[in-house]
């Protein structure tokens, strides 16, 4: 005889998996993070469960700890996995229609792309009405240093993760306008942070100008970039400024759409 799902799910219930799934939960919505105490007494769990379970996510490194505040928050390693999950199908989905109006708006190619390591790649890409335009393959992988792409994402990461990827990354020269300084990047990033938008002022390909700006999921991490390509005729330095605060909203409009709840 076939049991009720009611039944099976009470045969096969893991109570300690149960509980460190509801610790998961519960941190989830606490961004500032909860002491041990706090996580007992919201979740109504004995002190020695919790410490348990607690202590477990935290040596599996999917929890972090404070030991100055005694708070315990989510890891990167939590946050990695979530937007691993976000499949890049999804984000393009979201990301279409807005990729689109901007095309309308700004007459540009439109593209759209993510980090994978220490490459970017190109997920979607909407052609500019002109005659003339840039086309790139999806699948396409951009270097991160020389790109709006990787310097919009980068810069707005947390420092710790921004710099893990830096220590890996090779500034080759593609253009005599590449940035090769480690130091002379990370003003950069700075300056892209400040400004909501980044620009790639022929440093990828010698005449190819871009602006593009950060796309955030809900847990306000960036996860992609939104950003035009031109000829520099079409996109020159008197531009930029205006230019990239229009797509910086652009970008904006996919992060609501993705859960990111604007400061």
């Amino acid at each position: 005889m076939i049991k009720p799902k009611a039944d099976l799910k009470s045969e096969y219930n893991v109570p300690n998996l149960e509980r460190g799934l509801l610790v998961i939960e519960l941190l989830a919505t606490k961004k500032n993070g909860l002491t041990l105490a706090e996580i007992t007494e919201t979740l109504a769990l004995t002190k020695t469960s919790a410490f348990r379970v607690v202590s477990t996510l935290i040596f599996k490194n999917y929890l972090q700890k404070n030991e100055t505040t005694k708070k315990i928050t989510l890891s990167r390693k939590m946050l990695t996995m979530g937007i691993s999950a976000m499949t890049e199908q999804s984000i393009v989905e979201m990301s279409i229609d807005v990729m689109r109006a901007l095309r309308d708006e700004l007459k540009e190619s439109v593209m759209l792309g993510i980090l994978l390591g220490d490459k970017g790649t190109i997920l979607e890409q909407v052609s500019s009405s002109y005659p003339v335009k840039l086309f790139v393959e999806q699948g396409t992988q951009f270097s991160l240093h020389s790109s709006v792409g990787g310097k919009s994402i980068l810069a707005n990461m947390p420092q710790e993760d921004c710099n893990a990827i830096l220590k890996k990354l090779t500034l080759t020269k593609f253009t005599k306008n590449t940035i090769t300084s480690k130091k002379e990047f990370k003003s950069t990033l700075l300056e892209v942070k400040q400004k909501g938008y980044a620009i790639d002022n022929g440093e990828d390909i010698q005449g190819i100008h871009c602006i593009g700006a950060p796309i955030y999921n809900e847990s306000g991490y960036p996860v992609a970039a939104l950003w035009i390509t031109a000829p520099h005729g079409r996109l020159p330095h008197e531009e930029f400024d205006s230019k990239g605060k229009i797509i910086a909203q652009y970008a904006l409009d996919i992060s609501i759409k993705l859960g990111y709840i604007s400061q």
